[in-house]
């Protein structure tokens, strides 16, 4: 089972993760980065071996930043990349890139809305929260908004009822997008932030509680109040 997911309590792990595994992902415990990753290798059913080591993080990226993977024919560095690798090992098993290139190029445009449009005001509004980042009121008004702007998309994608953002099964689009938004509807997102964005909160408790995520993330659980940083 899954660690149950917390601030300082959410640590990355796959439940197939083995000591002779022919793949190392080394991250610091509790980075959401991590999360697609490894939601990515459980959907394609890879063993993985989740380590911590800061020394070997600096000796096998170019930026010296987590996450890397240690693979047979060498490291990669970004978790775009990352689980794109995981992603594509047995796509045709997985359906994770989608059933053609249409469906792929689908695939990366909503990976990379994750990374630009989720992830960048996700971490300015929860980092102060974690203790991450000092709090400042400007940045954390635009963050909100910007999320708000995120969220306003998917919704409209995601309406009426459309189970997943790319085809009709799940891909790594709703991977990356969903483990970009687990800290932000644990810790900041209440009921009321959410409230226009009925959808989004379907799909997203669609894609949580498949047994491919719990594994890797134990029962998140919305947020009922939001978690403010103290201004400094």
């Amino acid at each position: 089972t899954g660690h149950p997911a917390s601030p300082t309590n959410l640590e990355p792990m796959s439940a197939s993760s083995s000591s002779s595994s022919p793949y190392v992902l080394h991250v610091p415990p509790g980075t959401f980065r991590a999360f697609k990753i490894l939601v990515a290798a459980e959907v394609s059913g890879l063993d993985v071996t989740v380590v911590s080591d800061g020394d070997a993080i600096k000796r096998l990226s170019p930026t010296g930043r987590p996450p890397v993977l240690e693979t047979p024919g060498g490291a990669i560095f970004e978790s775009g990349a990352i689980a794109r690798y995981f992603a594509k090992l047995r796509r045709h098993e997985s359906g994770l890139m989608g059933r053609d290139i249409y469906e792929e190029a689908e695939v990366d445009n909503w990976s990379d809305f994750a990374a630009n449009e989720v992830e960048i005001p996700a971490s300015v509004w929860v980092y102060p929260v974690m203790g991450f980042m000092p709090f400042h009121p400007e940045a954390y008004k635009k963050a909100k908004s910007d999320l708000s702007n995120a969220l306003s998309a998917l919704e409209s994608h995601l309406s009426p009822n459309k189970p997943y953002l790319v085809g009709d099964s799940l891909t790594l689009a709703d991977v990356a997008v969903c483990c970009a938004l687990i800290y932000p509807f644990k810790l900041v997102c209440d009921a009321t932030y959410l409230s226009p964005y009925p959808n989004v909160v379907r799909w997203f408790r669609g894609c949580v509680e498949r047994e491919e995520f719990s594994v890797v993330l134990g029962t998140v659980e919305m947020c009922k109040e939001e978690m403010v940083a103290a201004a400094k």
